[in-house]
């Protein structure tokens, strides 16, 4: 059951095309290279291989949906829009892999004849990869905010697309390894796509490029928002995380002595990355309780027919805010819990909305789309007291 609601659009939301600005078309144009430049690369042998470049799409598929599922958990406040979305993934998957693969190319070659090949291919990984790729994923993060600025309002929102510029990143990337060992298997094109890619997607995949990216997208997205600190802190903790980053990739790019055991390999390995995601997962705390905060300092002037003392608590997690729900539907029924439902995602469009006027300086009372949220929220609440059976809320 829900209440029909006034729709709320609001201004410069959703669309990533900005023509008027000069980084858009700069992002057009490294999108059209990279994907020139990609099909060059895999274009020669896509032929002989598309069964098992195919199967292997189809298994980076999977690895791409779970990865977008837990990251539209993480931002508890507000959904970024899909064509931004895409286009994060865009510049990760299609610009930054086809200017790595140039850039790490040309680093390796220069390291062979510093040292030798051996050297260069062992330890190459560890440094040259970081340093190529991780500089190029927090320049897409960049060009997002020169694009589209109104999207980057608090730290989060450059987690959220820094993740999506590494997951990006990461299924191209994972797909020119597949091209690349199905061409080199002598018996099957499909084992050799399917080993390697397998192997990407279990060992790696939980630990790789989303939550590097994510870390240096939050060190920008704390640059842009957090005006109101000192110019020295906020350039401080940008390049911090962005080093973390580096590091990050690193530490899991690191090759593992030979004094080791083999055996100590997978432990080795799952270890590296469970320190990578214990890392992200303390950046997202930190993240996370400066999104509950920001809420309700926003909402803290509104009037308790509003939103209540039990609503702020309700709302502080996705975890709590389905609680809440799972209460109403135990005490009153599936009603309930779907108008609970609504009137969260309600209060959710009422704080961004209200931010929006408190950057813009508004004076007025409410803004005519903060008006109608209003008039929603009360809609839904005289609905819930029914349901309930309680008397309507008293209105102002």
């Amino acid at each position: 059951m829900t209440v029909r609601t006034e729709r709320i659009v609001v201004e410069s939301q959703g669309a990533f095309i900005r023509i008027r600005r000069p980084a858009y078309w700069l992002f057009v144009a490294c999108l059209v290279f990279g994907l020139l430049e990609l099909g060059s690369v895999l274009a020669p042998d896509r032929a002989d291989i598309a069964t098992a470049l195919w199967a292997s799409i189809a298994v980076n598929a999977v690895l791409a949906i779970v990865f977008l599922q837990i990251l539209s958990r993480l931002d508890l406040f507000e959904r970024e829009p899909p064509t931004v979305r895409a286009a994060a993934m865009a510049w990760g998957g299609i610009v930054c892999v086809a200017l790595a693969m140039v850039a790490n190319n040309a680093a390796l070659v220069v390291l062979a004849e510093l040292t030798d090949t051996k050297w260069a291919r062992t330890w190459g990984p560890a440094l040259v990869g970081p340093i190529n790729e991780e500089w190029l994923k927090a320049l897409g993060v960049i060009m997002l905010v020169l694009i589209v600025r109104e999207h980057f309002d608090r730290s989060i929102d450059g987690l959220i697309y820094g993740a999506l510029v590494g997951l990006g990143f990461q299924v191209v990337e994972n797909l020119t390894y597949a091209v690349h060992f199905a061409a080199l298997n002598p018996n099957s094109d499909m084992t050799g796509a399917l080993t390697v890619t397998f192997t990407r997607v279990l060992v790696a995949g939980p630990f790789s490029h989303p939550l590097y990216t994510g870390a240096a997208g939050l060190g920008i997205a704390f640059f842009v928002t957090q005006t109101r600190r000192r110019f020295s802190t906020r350039l401080g903790v940008m390049i911090g995380l962005f080093a973390l980053a580096l590091g990050m990739h690193g530490l899991w790019n690191l090759p593992m002595p030979d004094a080791f055991p083999n055996g100590l390999a997978i432990p080795l390995t799952y270890g590296k990355g469970l320190i990578i995601l214990g890392l992200f997962f303390m950046l997202y705390h930190f993240a996370a309780r400066a999104e509950w905060r920001w809420f309700v300092t926003t909402m803290s002037d509104e009037d308790e027919s509003v939103i209540t003392t039990e609503d702020l608590t309700e709302m502080r997690s996705l975890r709590s805010r389905r609680k809440a729900r799972q209460r109403a539907a135990r005490r009153w029924g599936k009603d309930a819990s779907s108008l609970l439902g609504q009137l969260q995602r309600e209060l959710v469009n009422l704080a961004t909305l209200v931010a929006r006027d408190q950057r813009r300086g508004d004076e007025n009372p409410d803004s005519p789309d903060v008006a109608a949220v209003k008039r929603n929220i009360s809609a839904i609440r005289t609905e819930l007291a029914q349901t309930k059976g309680e008397p309507p809320p008293e209105q102002d």
